[in-house]
């Protein structure tokens, strides 16, 4: 399977057309790692969705936290949070991050059962997140804090997913490894950064990394990082 990975659109509509206009070949599916609004307006996602089909009518994607409720109802038709989408021999699981909910003693965090569908879906497995596990090189802030999840840091670590596709840290575009579990960002699209992605059976993935400059698309293939103990 050949994937396009986007994370962080936040509207930017021109970039995502410079994008996909650029592109060597189609991928099988397009990956959205959530953020395709900056806070709203809702009618951005339409004119999203339009244009991320001309690359794949196959577009899977989770909102993140800039994705209002009313920008996630236009979402509906490409939203897999909470849902497993079988493509070939991948199984592409979303996973917001986390639902917040309020108490009357405050805010609190309500996650999603992601443990059930890792536990119940067999063969190779994509999960779609917006927030990057903690203490990675995916969840560093330009001060050097990780503020990654703690709670998908303990799910990759026990189930071990061949891969995790996370946005929301701009400054942390790149992979890094959790035991045997590739972890990407791709960068933020706003800021002209995606990947592509080769998810071949029995074999090593392909990352190629590209960022939109005015000569055109700059790609750059990815090393992957070993294994951690």
């Amino acid at each position: 399977m050949k994937f396009l990975v986007v994370a962080d659109i936040h509207g930017d509509i021109e970039k995502l057309y410079r994008l996909i206009s650029q592109l060597d070949e189609k991928p099988d599916a397009v990956l959205v790692a959530g953020d395709l609004t900056p806070f709203g307006p809702a009618s951005l996602v339409p004119d999203e969705i339009k244009v991320l089909k001309q690359a794949s009518p196959k577009v899977l994607a989770v909102p993140g936290n800039e994705d209002p409720e009313d920008a996630r109802r236009e979402m509906e038709e490409i939203n897999i949070h909470g849902k497993i989408v079988k493509l070939d021999d991948v199984s592409v699981i979303g996973f917001e991050g986390a639902d917040w909910v309020e108490t009357d003693s405050g805010v609190l965090m309500r996650y999603d059962p992601l443990h059930e569908k890792l536990k119940e879906t067999k063969g190779k497995k994509i999960v779609l997140t917006h927030v990057p596990p903690f203490d990675t090189e995916l969840d560093r802030l330009w001060t050097g804090r990780h503020v990654g999840s703690s709670f998908l840091r303990s799910i990759i670590e026990e189930y071990q997913p061949e891969m995790v596709i996370s946005g929301h840290i701009h400054e942390s575009g790149g992979v890094d490894k959790i035991g045997k579990t590739l972890l990407l960002n791709p960068g933020a699209l706003s800021d002209g950064y995606s990947a592509w992605l080769e998810f071949e059976k029995d074999k090593e993935p392909v990352i190629v990394r590209m960022k939109l400059t005015k000569k055109g698309l700059k790609k750059e293939q990815m090393k992957l990082p070993k294994t951690k103990k």
